[in-house]
């Protein structure tokens, strides 16, 4: 209540008439550093491929591979992410390495203050509930207390009147800017607000302000003066403090075409209950020619996130496994069909699905 209390006054503060145009200018000249980003943290690239080697790995089901390669990226980092070590641990448990994995598992509980998640998938089918409990026991806080709890404010703050744009639409847009400048005023002072600073979320996937970069990014998309992220998150990319497969998105919604293309990378599956298997199991993937395919591979190679036929063979492992890793640069689509349609009206809804597609072999590069 006392959260909710706060948001309101902050929103009653900053909603004027003349706030948008005060604010994006505000916006635009924080923090003039940030207008250079040189790609040449070699540690952090390092981090990237030795992360992207573990899953490879792990879809290969070299699981002790897998755990080496994860234990040699998170020397090169400050505070690894949080899906890295947690397909650590599941890797380190696969191959029995199991003092790496509880070294994995209690790192995540010292970073996480919700562990209904964690719990639910490790306790009764990896560890026992005695060993959980003896990681609760030497539960320490690993993060910013303080700091996290207005980072989840920010999130409050964000969804306060959405989507009621007609009536508060600029109400939205004040809350939008107030977020983003204190996400920049700390990023100023100490550093973009990462795993470093605020530990992991439940879903272990990103940070609770980035609702406001997916928002500033979209709003781009239409209005160029609004401030472009792409040097903010270049920053944070080569200081271990945002996810490259983040950053690309974002960088995709915000649609500066003069610039650049970022190459949202997703894959497709269509599936019916009368279709044989052999389609409802097909990875679909974006046909892009040579020349598109090398360039978001260059692209992507810059920002440190995977290339496409990477992507793709981790796409078909995620979409044959049990096992529950994580893949952040996975986007997977996946469309069940009506369950209503004939063999026939399903057979030509999954060709004109797929018409503009082509599908993933494992033996052949995506680029062939």
């Amino acid at each position: 209540m006392r959260i909710a209390i706060i948001i309101i006054i902050l929103t009653i503060q900053v909603s004027c008439k003349n706030c948008n145009e005060t604010n994006i200018t505000s916006e635009n000249s924080a923090i003039t550093e940030l207008t250079k980003c040189n790609y040449n943290n070699e540690a952090i690239t390092k981090y990237y491929i030795l992360t992207n080697k573990a899953e490879i790995a792990i879809c290969e089901g070299d699981f002790d591979s897998a755990s080496k390669n994860y234990s040699l990226a998170f020397k090169e980092i400050k505070k690894p992410f949080g899906p890295d070590v947690y397909n650590a641990a599941l890797s380190n448990h696969l191959s029995n390495n199991l003092d790496e994995r509880n070294l994995n598992l209690q790192l995540l509980i010292n970073n996480s203050d919700d562990l209904n998640l964690l719990k639910s998938i490790f306790v009764n089918t990896y560890i026992d509930e005695n060993l959980w409990n003896s990681f609760i026991e030497k539960r320490t806080t690993a993060y910013d207390s303080r700091l996290r709890n207005e980072f989840k404010s920010i999130w409050e703050r964000d969804q306060l009147f959405r989507p009621m744009y007609d009536t508060h639409g600029d109400t939205i847009q004040a809350n939008r800017i107030l977020n983003m400048n204190r996400i920049l005023s700390i990023t100023d002072s100490t550093g973009f607000p990462s795993q470093i600073e605020l530990g992991y979320r439940t879903s272990l996937r990103g940070q609770n302000h980035d609702v406001v970069l997916v928002h500033t990014s979209q709003r781009r998309s239409s209005d160029k003066n609004i401030i472009d992220l792409e040097p903010i998150l270049c920053k944070a990319v080569n200081e271990g403090r945002f996810d490259p497969e983040q950053a690309v998105s974002y960088l995709h919604f915000q649609n500066d075409k003069d610039k650049r293309d970022f190459e949202v990378y997703s894959t497709w599956q269509y599936k019916h209950h009368l279709l044989p298997d052999s389609l409802n199991n097909t990875i679909w993937l974006v046909n892009l020619n040579k020349q598109e395919y090398e360039r978001a591979n260059e692209i992507r190679k810059k920002w440190n996130a995977d290339e496409l036929d990477d992507i793709a063979i981790k796409s078909n492992f995620m979409s044959r496994s049990s096992i529950p890793f994580i893949f952040t640069s996975v986007m997977t689509f996946i469309e069940n069909m009506p369950t209503d349609l004939t063999l026939e009206e399903a057979l030509e809804h999954y060709k004109m699905a797929t018409s503009d597609k082509k599908p993933f072999e494992i033996s052949k590069k995506y680029g062939d």
